[in-house]
């Protein structure tokens, strides 16, 4: 980092001076004269689409990038650091960090920084080409979400499941066990698959449709680089382990047990993704 550098405002700063050079409300705009009541029949007001904090820091570092302010090979500051200048949670810095990798601002390298690459042309907003729905969950969001539903559809399984469901959870845990790593496509669609086939035995259709479209955004850019920099290899094994305390617990019809287990998995799996990344 140049040291001259300005200080970095924090999104809602940099928000706040961009109204004030334009109003961007349409319902504040001059009412123009018009010979009708009516307004025209193509008549529009714009789509207002809400922008995650993570994705306002994003763009503010590639803002400074490609400024200048950051040049190619330098390391960015730490994450505790740009956490503190921009007044912001850590957990808000890790995720536009690993955006600005996702967008190849930067690289980054467990332990040792955020370094930057060779400038590229810009190509607009973090997010600005993608769905909706991509703009609008995060990794840890999707996480704590799944804390929430999953533990449910555990205790609902252990008591409606029946042995079609039960055979399915075990080939999924045997889909995992052939993995070679946690990045393998065998390990993440038997991690899918239980989770889904949880969600089904518990007799409610629209638990499921939800687990579903929940993993859905697992295969998302930004959630396997959480899990290419923050889980290990030590991983494999340990999702399996629990995996089978989950499914043991189900199969004996404990929905008490069911719960717990299933609430230890997404704990230790949230606890992963929520550390920093100053280290492995």
């Amino acid at each position: 980092m140049v040291s001259s550098a300005p200080p970095l405002r924090t999104p809602s700063e940099a928000l706040e001076t961009a109204n004030r050079c334009v109003d961007v409300n349409p319902m504040k705009q001059p009412r123009k004269s018009r010979a009708s009541t009516n307004p025209p029949s193509d008549f529009r007001l714009p789509q207002i689409e809400p922008t995650r904090l993570y994705r306002q820091i994003a763009n503010l570092l590639s803002d400074r990038i490609d400024d200048g302010y950051f040049p190619a090979g330098s390391l960015l500051p730490a994450e505790r650091d740009l956490a503190q200048q921009l007044g912001v949670s850590r957990t808000s810095v890790r995720e536009a960090l690993i955006a600005l990798e996702v967008g190849g601002k930067v690289s980054i390298r467990v332990g040792h920084g955020v370094q930057i690459l060779e400038a590229t042309p810009r190509a607009g907003r973090i997010g600005a080409r993608s769905e909706p729905a991509d703009l609008d969950i995060g990794p840890i969001q999707l996480m704590e979400a799944r804390r929430h539903v999953e533990l449910k559809t555990a205790e609902l399984a252990a008591v409606n499941r029946d042995r079609s469901n039960l055979e399915n959870m075990k080939r999924a845990i045997e889909t995992q066990a052939n993995a070679k790593s946690v990045r393998a496509r065998e390990y993440r669609d038997g991690d899918r698959d239980f989770h889904v086939e949880i969600a089904k035995a518990g007799a409610n259709a629209a638990y499921a449709l939800l687990v579903a479209d929940l993993w859905d955004f697992r295969r998302k850019p930004m959630f396997e680089k959480f899990e290419e920099l923050l889980t290990g290899p030590e991983r494999l094994k340990q999702t399996a382990a629990e995996h089978r305390r989950i499914y043991e617990a189900i199969a004996e019809g404990d929905r008490i047990a069911a719960r717990q287990a299933m609430k230890f998995h997404l704990d230790t799996v949230l606890g992963l993704f929520s550390k920093g990344l100053g280290k492995k």
